[in-house]
């Protein structure tokens, strides 16, 4: 039976090893996580969107999407995907997205779109007056879609991109679990365990910092690393069951009738789930598919209601807050509330640290020529330069 003291041994080589030959992937993954938990707040601070400054009664949705068609239209948009985003503060514009916008980048769908017209653009309206008040050709600035498609993707294709990063996720999983077991201190030592101690130099003061911020950021971490995953494989971790696809359903156009507008489609749906407050309405890029009102469930999870398109009945109404797996992503990009949000971009700043500090002290070993299996803490007694 293997004794502790190799286990320990064993489990060192492995947290150093993939620290070592993935570190740089986990920081740059973990950096371009920090910085899209506030993509939007960041977004709005280098380019504010406009403010909606007219009193009294909001218009219907309907008469709002309606102008916004017609704006698209003036940029070269006409038909394709549509996805109103009604207002959830005071004085904040209406946004309505053609052509696929995603914080990925503008979609490469082309239908409805006129030559040199761009591939996608939103449009912020006034939600009272249903005035234009100014227009995007993206959601984002051209740095956070990179660090969207870098920390959902790494650059390339989904069906490549997306496993890795998933396997990276991993790593960081099998990281901190090693972590926590070379962390484990020695009786005697737990008040030490915490803290940097103000004393510490060289190769201590790199194992303190190492050890510290590993062990009071742990729970995130792991949290974050291990959400992190069963988003890169959702239909392995059953988030996205067989059937919940609405583009198996596609419906028969009804004769003479005009498709569901957006008011009607928010009651349609608010009759089905008493209380739902629309945070989008999406039309499909085709006709005969679904629409789809969007809301939060317990204040976090996405929900949906699918509605006929022509009709408003009510297809499917997608609402899976009492499972755990659904909690994924709120968990992995912060949206539980603005404290965890906060957690969750430290979490991804520390794994640059757990890199610089790590390499630091397989350089300073590989100086003074001691073994890499040998433990940190065994000869950081000694270590005071």
């Amino acid at each position: 039976m293997m004794s502790f003291a190799k286990l320990r041994h064993t489990l060192f080589t492995v947290h150093m090893w993939i620290g070592l030959i993935l570190g740089v992937l986990l920081a740059a993954l973990g950096l371009s996580g920090s910085l899209i938990v506030y993509d939007q707040e960041i977004a709005n601070l280098l380019e504010p969107p406009p403010v909606a400054a007219t009193a009294g009664m909001p218009l219907p949705l309907t008469m709002i999407a309606n102008a916004a068609r017609r704006a698209a239209a003036e940029n070269g948009i006409e038909g394709g995907q549509m996805q109103i985003l009604p207002p959830q503060k005071p004085r904040q514009a209406v946004v309505v997205r053609f052509g696929g916008i995603s914080p990925m980048g503008a979609g490469a769908n082309r239908e409805g779109r006129r030559e040199g017209a761009p591939r996608g653009i939103q449009i912020f309206l006034d939600p009272v007056s249903g005035e234009v008040l100014g227009t995007r050709t993206a959601v984002l600035p051209s740095f956070l879609t990179f660090a969207h498609q870098l920390h959902g993707n790494f650059l390339m294709r989904r069906e490549t991109g997306r496993p890795l990063v998933g396997w990276l996720g991993v790593a960081m999983c099998i990281l901190g679990l090693t972590g926590l077991v070379l962390w484990w201190p020695r009786r005697g030592q737990w008040k030490y365990a915490f803290k940097v101690r103000a004393d510490a130099t060289g190769l201590r003061f790199h194992r303190e910092l190492h050890a510290a911020t590993g062990i009071w950021i742990f729970l995130v971490f792991m949290a974050v690393s291990f959400s992190g995953v069963v988003i890169a494989w959702p239909q392995t971790a059953g988030m996205n069951p067989p059937g919940a696809n609405s583009r198996a359903m596609p419906m028969v156009p009804v004769q003479n009738t005009k498709p569901l507008g957006a008011t009607e489609a928010v009651i349609a749906a608010q009759a089905a789930v008493p209380g739902l407050v629309p945070r989008s309405i999406s039309y499909p890029a085709r006709p005969g598919q679904p629409v789809t009102v969007n809301y939060l469930s317990n204040g976090a999870v996405n929900a949906s209601v699918l509605l006929d398109p022509y009709t408003g009945r009510v297809l499917m109404v997608r609402d899976s807050s009492e499972r755990f797996l659904t909690w994924m992503r709120p968990v992995h990009d912060g949206s539980l509330n603005g404290v965890w949000r906060f957690l969750v971009f430290l979490s991804g700043l520390v794994p640059l640290l757990f890199v610089t500090t790590g390499i630091i002290m397989w350089w300073k070993k590989r100086q003074r020529r001691i073994p890499m299996t040998t433990m940190t803490d065994e000869v950081a007694e000694e270590e005071e330069t």
